[in-house]
């Protein structure tokens, strides 16, 4: 056994590509953990009662409505205290996101007329998807004042939706307080003595609640991870070359004539696997320096163990596929394909919680779901977590091994019968 693993591990270091796949990818995810980057728009979290800016008027607002909430695309071409106090409002409502495209920027104003709101109307109700769109004149201040709504704003209902109506009698209540009230310090006096609202939000089930912060820890983890899977299961592929051609030369029926069974030399590849875990744990914790552990999220030694054990699963596994497959450039094929598709299902890129039930117990079948649900557990402080990823990591390599020793023996049979 000793002498089947220190061949092995000879033969991998001898492969240039492996030390690349080994170093890169530690460095490249320790880069991705150090950037600083806002996702709850991704996530659809903190926006419901922001308004949320547009870059221009074309932009869409289709693809900020994940959850299924009531969208408003609002042209502003008034700017006033009282317009942003208007909307904030009806943001503050809980019920609608309002989306705003400012139109007093000096490289707009003047293309702004009756043709400009039509043709962009037109083009919301064809290419894009939202409950109503409002144009807020110049005039809004005076003719709100002055109690002539029309002349204030124009409403362009785009959608069957009941909350329709909810918005218009929101809009109608806040337009008649700015009408009485007349100033913003006299709108915020009142304010005041309105009984501030909270929000608690209560997680069913196994859900967890995170914060802003911890959603974003949450998201950089995840790309950091993608990363990282794409070095294991590269290196692992590697030792599935040298056992490929071991195969082909006649290397394995010289060890089998040696009384080494087959489960035996498939477990020399295992502990292979195992020492590249433990390198790529051991380089990680180098570049590890560079991290504030504070805004990680976590400490050093749990976020080496996550990546030591997720580097055993894909490893082993990336191996067991190549040694099955029997051909080197496929694979190549099957690992970069394992990496695409289970990075992809498992949520490291975007959140799967509205897609279809089918895809979400695809996404449990992954290994990197179930760290990226360890990552949010020690998050909330939740001290099952790795207990947990202990008890997956060992389902995993036992399948892997198992299917591994039966998959060289049905080879093996297949190699006899053919000779």
């Amino acid at each position: 056994m000793k002498t089947l693993v220190k061949t092995s591990i000879k033969l991998l270091f001898r492969s240039k590509a492996f030390w690349f796949f080994l170093v890169l990818m530690p460095i490249l995810s320790t880069f991705i953990l150090t950037l600083k980057f806002d996702s709850s728009a991704a996530f659809g979290d903190g926006n419901e009662e922001k308004i949320i800016e547009l870059a221009n008027a074309d932009e869409k607002v289709a693809y900020r409505g994940g959850k299924g909430e009531y969208l408003i695309k609002v042209y502003d071409a008034s700017g006033s205290d009282l317009s942003e106090y208007f909307l904030q409002k009806i943001c503050d409502s809980g019920m609608f996101l309002v989306h705003r495209a400012d139109l007093t920027k000096d490289d707009i104003k003047d293309q702004v007329n009756e043709e400009f709101i039509t043709d962009h109307i037109e083009k919301d109700g064809y290419e894009d998807r939202m409950g109503v769109a409002i144009y807020l004149t110049p005039d809004f201040d005076e003719a709100v004042l002055d109690g002539d709504y029309r002349k204030a704003l124009t409403i362009y209902v785009l959608s069957k939706d009941s909350r329709t109506e909810v918005l218009e009698d929101e809009m109608a209540f806040q337009l008649s307080r700015i009408k009485d009230l007349g100033t913003i310090d006299a709108l915020e006096k009142v304010d005041e003595y309105i009984p501030e609202k909270t929000i608690e939000t209560v997680a069913g089930g196994d859900g967890r609640n995170l914060t802003t912060t911890q959603i974003n820890q949450k998201t950089q983890m995840g790309y950091a991870f993608s990363f990282l899977t794409l070095g294991f299961v590269f290196c692992g592929i590697f030792v599935a070359h040298a056992s490929i051609k071991e195969q082909k030369n006649g290397v394995l029926t010289r060890i089998n004539l040696t009384k080494a069974s087959t489960l035996q030399y498939f477990v020399s590849k295992f502990i292979t696997g195992f020492v590249i875990a433990v390198m790529f744990a051991a380089i990680e914790s180098v570049c590890s320096i560079m991290l504030d552990f504070d805004d990680l999220g976590m400490n050093r030694f749990k976020f080496i163990g996550m990546i030591f054990l997720m580097g055993l699963i894909f490893s082993s596994l990336s191996m067991l596929i190549g040694i099955l497959l029997g051909d080197i450039m496929s694979s190549n094929v099957a690992a970069f394909t394992i990496w695409c598709m289970s990075a992809l299902l498992s949520g490291l890129y975007f959140p799967l919680n509205y897609t279809s039930n089918a895809l979400k117990v695809l996404s449990f079948l992954m290994p990197q779901k179930w760290f990226v649900t360890g990552a949010e557990m020690i998050f909330v402080g939740d001290n099952n977590a790795f207990p947990m990823l202990i008890c997956i990591t060992a389902a995993y390599l036992a399948v892997i091994i198992s299917l591994g020793s039966l998959g060289l023996k049905i080879r093996r049979t297949d190699s006899w019968g053919n000779s």
